[in-house]
């Protein structure tokens, strides 16, 4: 009598974090989803930048190819490899062709090395598509030191994050998770350098506006989120203990500045240790906030919800679960490995 009494009331308590949990969830959809496009607003800047210090002569010729450095990236992204080679050879014709001032082919380099690397990235040829993201960064700390392009720390930072996208997909999720926790202390001061054989410093992060920082360190954050997602228990634990150590994530005093991603990574401390209590009552506060800030951080908060919808068979996390999988269907700019994860779960 005892021990059904007492699933009685533990199905009851577990009923009860749920409804709120959903209730949260719905008053998160209902917020806007709505997030300023930062890396639009960059490259008008540099735009901008560019008009104003490059030769006109320069100006015209990156204007004249740029067509075809985009033209290459919309092929890629088509999956037509063939005319994707053939659209950055056209686009590199001004390397070779010495069409540019040195300030100009450093700048135009960058820009084109970073595209063919996405190339080399969704074919397989990683240790190329790293080597020309390398060749990127060190182009731009040429631009940066030599000519006074200070805007390109940011692109730099993104640079580096794409390091951790090539590594993710290598296979090699340890060094990806070392990496991305690397790109955080440096973001928060916690260390004044990256394992990038250029220079770094801490000074170059507190010369950016806050917002910017902010806005890297969630771009971050939520890359670490996507290679969580989906692995094995055992490998995600592992993980998650690189990530906890690396970011001091218990004691970290600069957590008050990143409130969404510190969050998220509590939320995600609790579902890899289990603590279905814990994870649902801090993903209830989570999800409330809705998707405005970090929007993969809150879908892969609802990706871990319904896992924990699985692990208690009780009638609400069947009604949780076909309530997001509905919604979840017209959901924008969800990442394919989460679309992925929604659809599989969905077959079950």
């Amino acid at each position: 009598m005892k021990n059904k009494m007492l699933c009685l009331t533990i199905a009851e308590f577990y009923k009860q974090l749920l409804q709120t949990t959903l209730d949260s969830y719905r008053q998160g959809c209902a917020k806007s989803s709505e997030i300023e496009n930062t890396q639009n607003l960059a490259e008008q800047k540099l735009q901008t930048l560019l008009q104003s210090r490059l030769p006109l002569t320069d100006q015209q010729v990156i204007t004249k190819f740029a067509y075809a450095r985009i033209q290459g990236l919309n092929a890629v992204r088509q999956g037509d490899f063939i005319e994707a080679e053939r659209a950055f050879l056209q686009a590199r014709i001004p390397l070779e062709t010495d069409k540019l001032s040195a300030e100009g082919s450093l700048f135009y380099k960058s820009l084109l090395e970073q595209s063919q690397s996405y190339l080399d990235y969704c074919r397989g040829d990683f240790d190329q598509a790293r080597e020309r993201v390398l060749e990127a960064i060190k182009n731009d700390v040429i631009l940066e030191e030599e000519y006074g392009y200070e805007i390109l720390f940011l692109h730099r930072i993104h640079l580096v994050h794409n390091l951790v996208r090539i590594d993710a997909r290598s296979m090699y999720f340890k060094d990806a998770i070392e990496l991305a926790c690397n790109i955080l202390n440096y973001l928060q001061g916690a260390s004044d350098n990256l394992p990038i054989p250029v220079s770094w410093g801490s000074e170059r992060v507190t010369r950016q506006s806050p917002e910017n920082i902010a806005t890297m360190f969630a771009a971050i954050t939520s890359e670490i989120a996507i290679i969580l997602a989906g692995q094995k228990r055992q490998m995600a634990h592992d993980l998650f203990v690189i990530i906890s150590n690396g970011i001091q994530l218990e004691t970290n005093n600069k957590s008050y500045c990143y409130p969404s991603e510190f969050s998220w990574l509590l939320v995600k401390q609790a579902f890899m240790n289990s603590d279905f209590t814990t994870f649902l009552k801090l993903a209830s506060d989570f999800l409330a906030l809705g998707r405005a800030t970090t929007p993969l951080l809150w879908y892969a908060t609802i990706i871990d919800l319904l896992s924990v919808c699985d692990e208690l068979t009780i009638p609400e996390s069947n009604l949780i679960r076909e309530e997001i999988e509905k919604q979840a269907m017209t959901w924008k700019n969800l990442p394919q490995k989460f679309s992925y994860l929604l659809n599989e779960a969905r077959s079950c």
